[in-house]
């Protein structure tokens, strides 16, 4: 598990330090490319907050791609200091706050043959789900980052642990048989998998 401080990554802490200015996990991992199926997860603890209205800016749980419209994922929390998706152009929102500094599953659900593609989950619940107006088209000029964009703004405040990366769409019904399951061996589909709990 990293704990971000406002605008940045506490390494291995529970508590949420405002000192760090500016860190993020960079990975090695490509992340799922065009208009492919996908499925990202995390575990997020946040008491940050996020809604313009408040003052708040988008605090960025996993980004890749590139820049450009259409060709970069962004999952987020932002209105509401709810989760939301966006390619870069579009977004959807949800409706569940998760600032309320307990541990929460989340999860982004894209599959491109539903007539709504793309699934917000909280704790294995469907918020909601929509369509968006910018076709998606995911880059790979940068690798998956963990606490901000690829652009190198909107950090973290909180935590996250457990993130994963499937190269499909995940059921509810999945999503909660595993999402307290810490994987010790290889998965069919899962292409990326950072449990947090060590690291340099």
């Amino acid at each position: 598990m990293y704990s971000f401080g406002q605008n940045g990554l506490d390494f291995f802490s529970e508590e949420i330090d405002e000192a760090y200015v500016g860190d993020y996990i960079q990975t090695t991992y490509n992340g799922i490319s065009g208009d492919a199926d996908r499925t990202v997860e995390a575990w997020i603890k946040t008491d940050g907050l996020f809604h313009p209205a408040d003052g708040g800016s988008q605090g960025v749980i996993v980004d890749w791609g590139t820049v450009g419209t259409g060709s970069r994922i962004t999952f987020i929390v932002l209105f509401d200091n709810a989760l939301r998706i966006e390619i870069q152009g579009s977004g959807l929102s949800g409706t569940i706050p998760v600032n309320d500094g307990e541990w929460h599953h989340v999860a982004v659900v894209y599959s491109g043959e539903d007539e709504n593609p793309y699934k917000l989950y909280v704790d294995g619940v469907l918020d909601v789900e929509g369509d968006l107006v910018t076709t998606i088209n995911t880059g790979t000029s940068v690798d998956m980052r963990m606490g901000a964009r690829i652009d190198g703004n909107k950090y973290f405040f909180g935590a996250i642990d457990e993130v994963r990366v499937w190269d499909v769409a995940l059921t509810a019904a999945e999503l909660i048989e595993n999402m307290n399951i810490e994987f010790c061996a290889p998965q069919e589909n899962l292409k990326a998998y950072y449990k947090l709990n060590e690291g340099v």
